[in-house]
């Protein structure tokens, strides 16, 4: 497997991350939740109804979705090294 396929592939890999993250965020914070929290939470993702909201998710779920995508794009920008060897 070539460079640019495997740096694709991990890409790919942070950026299923990122589409999966808030709803993981959500069931883990539901599965770690008392039951009187379960009761308590207002918010989709499960941040109850003291966290700011946008688009029904907290700022934890943007943040980590966040940090996935700028791992992608990283995974994707930064020079092969079969180009750095060329060079050098």
């Amino acid at each position: 497997m070539s460079d640019a396929n495997v740096r694709i592939n991990v890409a790919s890999a942070f950026v299923a991350a990122a589409a999966a993250w808030p709803s993981a965020l959500c069931a883990i914070t539901d599965a770690m939740a008392t039951p009187l929290q379960r009761a308590l939470q207002s918010a989709w993702c499960g941040a109850g109804p003291q966290a700011p909201e946008f688009l029904g998710h907290c700022p934890a779920c943007w943040s980590g979705t966040a940090a996935f995508l700028l791992a992608a794009a990283f995974v994707i920008y930064t020079p092969s090294r079969q180009g750095r060897r060329a060079t050098a």
